[in-house]
Order: C-alpha cells, then sequence, then structure tokens
C-alpha cells in the first residue's frame, strides 16, 4: 500500500504540475492552442526549466551539502532552504516570461504557480500543508477559470483533476506524511489563488 502511495505521490509531484498546467492550456481548445507548434514547445521548455528541471538539479546538492535529508520525513527547517531557493527560481521563471509577447492569460498563470509557492512556503513556516494537493488545487482552478474565460469544454479533464487530487491527498496520508487538514488546507490555497489570479489579472 505505501509502495503505491509512494508512485502515487512521484506521479502526481508538485514540481511536475506547472508545465503540466501550462501545457494543458495550449492544448485546451481556445486561441491560445493556434500557437505555433515551436513557440509551444519553447513555452513549455522555459516553463519546464525554470519550475522542474533546475529545482530537481538542485535539491541533490543540498542533500550532498547535508542542508536536507534525503528522506520523505524532513523537518519545516530543513525543507525551507530548498524551498525558498525553488521560490526564487519560480519569481525568475515570471520575470522571464513578462519579457515575451504572449497572452495575459499565460502571464497570469504563471505568477499564480509563482504566488501559490510563496504563500505555502510562508504558511509552512508554522503549518504542514500539503503541495502535493496545493499544486493540484491549481490546476483545478486553472481548468475552471479556462472554462470561464473561453467556455471551453474541460469538464472531462476537471473530473481526472478532482480524481487525481483525492488519490494523491490519500496517497499522502497513507505514508504518514500529512494529516487531512493540511490535504484539504494546501487544495484551497492552490485553487484559491490559481482561480482568482486568472480571473482577475
Amino acid at each position: 500500500m505505501k509502495k503505491a502511495a509512494l508512485v502515487i505521490s512521484y506521479i502526481f509531484h508538485p514540481l511536475l504540475m506547472p508545465t503540466l498546467g501550462l501545457l494543458l492550456m495550449l492544448n485546451s481548445g481556445t486561441y491560445l492552442s493556434l500557437l505555433d507548434p515551436a513557440a509551444k514547445r519553447a513555452i513549455l521548455f522555459v516553463m519546464a526549466l525554470g519550475t522542474l528541471i533546475f529545482p530537481l538539479m538542485i535539491i541533490p546538492i543540498l542533500y550532498i551539502r547535508n542542508q536536507a535529508s534525503n528522506t520523505q520525513q524532513t523537518s519545516r527547517e530543513e525543507q525551507w532552504i530548498p524551498q525558498l531557493i525553488i521560490l526564487i527560481l519560480y519569481i525568475i521563471t515570471f520575470v522571464y516570461f513578462l519579457r515575451l509577447p504572449l497572452n495575459r492569460v499565460i502571464h497570469a498563470y504563471v505568477l499564480s504557480v509563482a504566488i501559490t509557492l510563496f504563500v505555502m512556503v510562508v504558511l509552512n513556516l508554522k503549518f504542514k500543508i500539503c503541495y502535493h494537493t496545493a499544486a493540484l488545487g491549481g490546476i483545478t482552478g486553472l481548468i475552471i477559470a479556462l472554462i470561464f474565460l473561453y467556455e471551453t469544454p474541460l469538464q472531462g479533464v476537471l473530473i481526472l483533476s478532482l480524481l487525481a487530487a483525492g488519490l494523491t491527498g490519500s496517497a499522502r496520508i497513507a505514508m504518514g506524511l500529512q494529516q487531512s487538514g493540511g490535504i484539504f488546507s494546501g487544495y484551497v490555497v492552490g485553487f484559491g489563488i490559481v482561480l482568482s489570479t486568472l480571473l482577475i489579472y
């Protein structure tokens, strides 16, 4: 059971979700999907570089320098340094995206990702809130925002995102890494920030 939960945690890892969300936007059936395929690949590469590849390169270095534990059961103090570094990378990614002549909805999404991580880092100084469900809550917020903004028929994808969030939250609880309160709180934070940012920006 715990092995299955671990696999689920890796499949729906928070670092994968920003790029997955952007991939969803660029293939959502809206006019964002009309971008040139080469431009789509370039945009996705930039997003993956700043929010996935660079963070994955930095975390092992922190482990080697004994600044972070190499186990799932890390303390808040051990998690704070990599979280802060990843937040800086997310902010840099957003600033870079602002320099690109892209639709404001794409800029809003990248901004919402950075804001979500910032809020999570601050909240986790005192509470233990789930990053996994925050990331999946953000995906759900993105889907609902696209439905509102473009009347795009993404109800099927919405249901899948809800199932993924429930499955991932259950996996984190089964592994003993989160309580139900932290699971729910993370989801609400990610959902609320991404949805409101895309609708207001």
